[in-house]
């Protein structure tokens, strides 16, 4: 059953990590990319405004306060200089060791150099540290939740304080059994899996085994961590465990994750990757959303960084936070049509991770699901049969998830297997099929399906997209009718698909496709597609698209009686056929991902569509609840050719692709809501 997470908000916490202050010379950098690491006070000093706005009760730092470390010239500037910045925090602020600020983790049988060795962690660096910023391990409450502080740069050490540590830590949670607890650390302790060989960018062993049985016998509810400024999620027993992005840089060995060329200094200023966490606490549950920066500063003229134009800037978050794991989320499914759960080498040249393999799963895909509020998703049963996406889509369903798994016929080997022994996963299985195959696959789908309900995609031979949606067209009633006429089919089919073409108004396909099932005692499924043969101009290709996505999540937010999934959740741009994406190759969000979450967020609790007015090309949905009105414009719009909307004086135009005020000619897709 999915883990149950309420709606009664209690409180809100953030999180940031991997801040890399240092002074203003940055001479303790040793000559490496000095520009970078030199903007982490003017990044940070945007991200303590924006804290500063979302009110948090209080902030944890990760750790890698500073860049410099213990005992070089420059460690005790830096910290002077990160205060100096983190003063301004209107809230408390609680630190985590890094090892830029007490020392390297020890590396367990590695023939280190004298030099090396001087910077492990030890007795110096630990007083150092606590001279400058806080205690090394501590704990704290708020609102009967227990939160952990561990410096896990000292597990394995062999130090004393590591024997005292784990001490004080057993001896914590065995008198607060039972209590809510959020555990911060440094250092994740895997990046992808338990069983994953060590390397320099998580837990050690016996360390490891030893923190994985403490987060399991206390049902830590979760454990944050940072070091490798980027962002991976895990469900470890009943633990969620995040590891979070840097605020002011990324590290870029972690871009081999990507098939595509890294640019931007070799990945090093992927500022859509840069960011922190907002974490909205639950009577029930949590909600850990990740905000990103861009990389950002206090002062954008002196930003070292080049922002993408789909930059949605900071006034975005006017709009709610949405989240894919939120209860009871309506809104749109998406196809994940290219790989979601992938893995890649990272060639990591420290310590001995150059000697062996470091496979580390990509995870940015789930992050751009969760920051949409997507809930829904759409994979083939060859998902199911292959053990590590199949685990990891358990641990997903464990969490809320909903994923439907396609098969073209009946599946055989080890997807059949996967179907029989592993179903329960599913919350459908699509059966992809002409209809002129139907009699012959009723008994067997009947035979598969267990208690997973079945929905009938009719295969069209001559469709026109690249797509596995291919549907029935929306006003085929007759065939609906045709099939559940069958033998065996009200058994066996519990749904029925239905495509709307790249061509294809969404919303009035919608309301004939609910005319088509009316009476009949199935659902409806509607695969939104986005697939093109011929390439056209950006231009035309990127408004036509904006403006589809847009009514197609209006239409699943004011029908709740289909389950409308888009496909197009990562772009195709080489094959045969051609489509927009709402993410790019980096998983970066594009303005199809912000449209999505922007409605989302505006229309929490669904919407019901009131007329449709056309003036030429440009389109305006009206919503008879909650008011307002979606526009559509075909073409940089004046006032003039949208009368029916309301006026900026009674309503906010909120363009969609930003959050923010729309202009006065909007550019595209844009919400009106009654003020």
């Amino acid at each position: 059953m999915p883990r149950h997470i309420s709606e009664e908000h209690l409180f809100t916490f953030a999180v940031i990590a991997d801040t890399h202050v240092t002074e203003e010379e940055a001479s303790a950098i040793g000559g490496y990319d000095v520009d970078t690491v030199k903007l982490g006070a003017a990044r940070s000093a945007h991200v303590v405004g924006e804290l500063n706005r979302l009110a948090p009760d209080f902030v944890v730092h990760l750790g890698d306060i500073t860049h410099p470390e213990p005992g070089t010239p420059a460690y005790e500037e830096s910290a002077a200089r990160f205060h100096a910045v983190y003063e301004a925090l209107e809230c408390p602020l609680y630190l985590v060791a890094g090892n830029h600020d007490i020392g390297e983790k020890a590396f367990i049988g590695e023939p280190l150099p004298h030099q090396q060795a001087q910077r492990i962690v030890n007795d110096e660096m630990i007083a150092e540290y606590e001279r400058h910023f806080q205690a090394q391990y501590y704990s704290f409450e708020h609102l009967d939740c227990l939160f952990v502080i561990i410096n896990g740069m000292i597990v394995n050490s062999g130090l004393d304080c590591e024997a005292r540590q784990r001490q004080w830590l057993e001896a914590l949670l065995s008198a607060n059994q039972g209590r809510r607890v959020f555990m911060f650390s440094h250092y994740p302790p895997y990046l992808s899996r338990r069983d994953e060989p060590g390397h320099y960018d998580a837990t050690d062993e016996p360390g490891r085994s030893w923190l994985l049985g403490v987060l399991e016998r206390h049902k830590v509810e979760a454990f944050y961590a940072g070091h490798v400024h980027n962002f991976f999620f895990n469900r470890h027993g009943e633990t969620n465990c995040y590891v979070l992005p840097s605020v002011c840089f990324l590290r870029h060995d972690y871009h081999e994750l990507f098939r595509v060329a890294p640019g931007m200094k070799q990945g090093r200023h992927d500022g859509a990757k840069l960011g922190y966490a907002v974490v909205q606490v639950r009577s029930a549950g949590h909600l850990s959303h990740i905000i990103r920066t861009h990389g950002r500063t206090d002062d954008r003229a002196d930003d070292g960084a080049d922002e993408p134009a789909d930059d949605p800037g900071g006034e975005a978050a006017a709009l709610p936070l949405v989240h894919g794991l939120a209860p009871d989320r309506r809104g749109i499914g998406l196809y994940l049509r290219q790989s979601w759960c992938d893995s890649a080498d990272i060639a990591t040249p420290w310590g001995l991770d150059a000697f062996s393999r470091k496979r580390i799963r990509n995870d940015y895909p789930l992050l751009a699901l969760w920051e949409m509020g997507v809930r829904d998703l759409r994979v083939p049963l060859d998902d199911l049969a292959d053990a590590e996406t199949r685990n990891r889509m358990a641990e997903l369903t464990a969490l809320g998830h909903r994923f439907t798994a396609y098969s073209y016929g009946l599946p055989k080997g080890a997807a059949r297997r996967a179907l029989i022994d592993q179903g329960h996963i599913l919350s459908a299985w699509e059966v992809i099929a002409p209809t002129t195959s139907a009699p012959g696959l009723l008994a067997g789908i009947a035979a598969l399906k267990g208690g997973t309900p079945v929905y009938f995609n009719a295969h069209r031979a001559d469709g026109e997209a690249f797509s596995s949606s291919h549907g029935l067209h929306a006003d085929e009633r007759g065939a609906v009718e045709a099939l559940l006429a069958l033998d065996g089919a009200k058994e066996a089919i519990d749904g029925m698909v239905f495509g709307i073409a790249w061509r294809e108004a969404p919303l009035p396909a919608m309301s004939s496709i609910r005319n088509s099932v009316a009476g009949l005692g199935v659902r409806a499924a509607v695969h939104v597609q986005f697939a093109h043969r011929t390439p056209l101009g950006q231009d035309e290709t990127e408004r036509h698209d904006a403006n589809r996505i847009a009514e197609a999540v209006i239409g699943a937010l004011a029908h709740a009686d289909l389950s409308v999934c888009l496909d197009n959740f990562t772009g195709i741009d080489r094959g045969y056929y051609f489509s927009g994406g709402l993410v790019d190759r980096l998983y970066n969000p594009t303005p199809g991902a912000h449209i999505v979450r922007h409605l989302h967020a505006a229309l929490p609790d669904g919407c019901k569509i009131g007329a449709v007015i056309e003036n030429g090309q440009d389109r305006l949905i009206e919503l008879s609840e909650p008011g307002g009105a979606l526009l559509l414009p075909a073409a940089d719009t004046g006032p003039a050719t949208l009368q029916s909307a309301s006026s900026r004086a009674t309503a906010h135009w909120i363009d969609l692709a930003s959050g923010n005020s729309a202009p006065e000619r909007p550019l595209g897709p844009t919400l009106v809501m009654p003020k």
